[in-house]
């Protein structure tokens, strides 16, 4: 078995290095087990006081799930076993969650789906100037997952609805605003924070980290226009606002969405509306939506368009939408 994640113990640190760049660290099931092996053995090792996960690339910390091979499974009939890469993530996740020993996140460069899941819901989440974070789903016909709703419903304002309808990328400095992220540091000062970190007594850590915190937010005036486009009863009220709307950022915002596919636009949405209190119940509720969606010819023609031809033309499902299909997705 190849080794995915490359494993040091420093002092009281225990790193965890994603090692498997050429799918930039994508999560299917043998990394899953490989992280969540280390992590259980971990756990009962008194030397090791805080984990740090991070990736030996320098452009993912983690993209996700392994798309091309799920939309394979299901082309092939396999839909369960598709479903089972999404379960890999989400268990990721819910264990990142409720580890009993704090963990840093170092989501530098491209951090999606899954590595949303595995970054986002550690007990430090540290961004650089190379972090580019996305829930890109609505644009391979599935809807934002891996958790990632709880906190977009959580964003201020209707900033979260907007990510998540758009599928917009967002740096480091976006995610701590959208509460993705706290922490910030140049990806030149890394090997420096890991060398001091690794000098630090217990004690001594959570003040060391504190310095690196950052409170980013959105200024008033940006949250009003969002919310003069973004609170409105549909989304088919949404694209009409946005075709009007003289804000710059708007009309990228139009031309986006439109390439986005329209039943994932429909289930986002309900989705952001229909607030869940824990990131276990969005989790489940997630499990559900996207055992949906993939079996929709959408989502096929989503990763077609996206992955493997890529040219970023997809033919979406143009029949009209009833309240009955959607409702049917958060059907459990």
């Amino acid at each position: 078995m190849s080794n995915l994640v490359v494993v040091q113990k420093r002092n009281y640190v225990g790193v965890l290095t994603l090692n498997r760049p050429q799918a930039l660290n994508a999560i299917d099931d043998v990394l899953q087990n490989q992280i969540l092996d280390v992590l259980e053995k971990w756990k009962f090792d008194s030397r090791i006081y805080i984990i740090l996960i991070n990736s030996s690339s320098e452009r993912a910390f983690c993209a996700g799930g392994d798309i091309r091979k799920i939309a394979d499974l299901v082309r092939s009939g396999k839909k369960q076993k598709g479903l089972e890469i999404f379960k890999y993530n989400y268990v990721l996740a819910n264990y990142i969650l409720h580890y009993s020993k704090p963990i840093i996140s170092v989501m530098d460069g491209i951090t999606m789906g899954g590595g949303i899941g595995l970054g986002a819901f550690a007990t430090y989440r540290f961004v650089t100037e190379r972090s580019i974070l996305a829930m890109p789903e609505v644009m391979i016909g599935l809807t934002p997952d891996a958790g990632s709703s709880f906190l977009f419903q959580n964003a201020p304002g209707f900033s979260g609805l907007r990510a998540m309808l758009t599928g917009q990328r967002f740096n480091g400095n976006t995610a701590i605003k959208l509460g993705f992220a706290d922490y910030m540091i140049y990806s030149s000062e890394l090997e420096l924070f890991l060398q001091k970190l690794t000098e630090l007594q217990p004690n001594e850590i959570n003040f060391f980290l504190s310095t690196y915190k950052q409170s980013y937010e959105f200024d008033n005036k940006t949250l009003k226009q969002i919310a003069d486009i973004y609170q409105a009863s549909s989304v088919a009220k949404i694209i009409e606002k946005l075709r009007k709307s003289k804000y710059n950022w708007a009309v990228c915002d139009f031309k986006t969405i439109l390439k986005a596919c329209p039943f994932s636009l429909e289930v986002t949405y309900r989705a952001w509306h229909l607030k869940l209190p824990t990131q276990e119940a969005v989790l489940t509720r997630d499990l559900l939506l996207v055992s949906h969606l993939i079996q929709r010819a959408d989502f096929l023609e989503g990763v077609r368009a996206a992955v493997i031809d890529k040219d970023h033309n997809p033919k979406w499902n143009q029949a009209p939408i009833s309240e009955s299909e959607i409702n049917s997705c958060f059907d459990y």
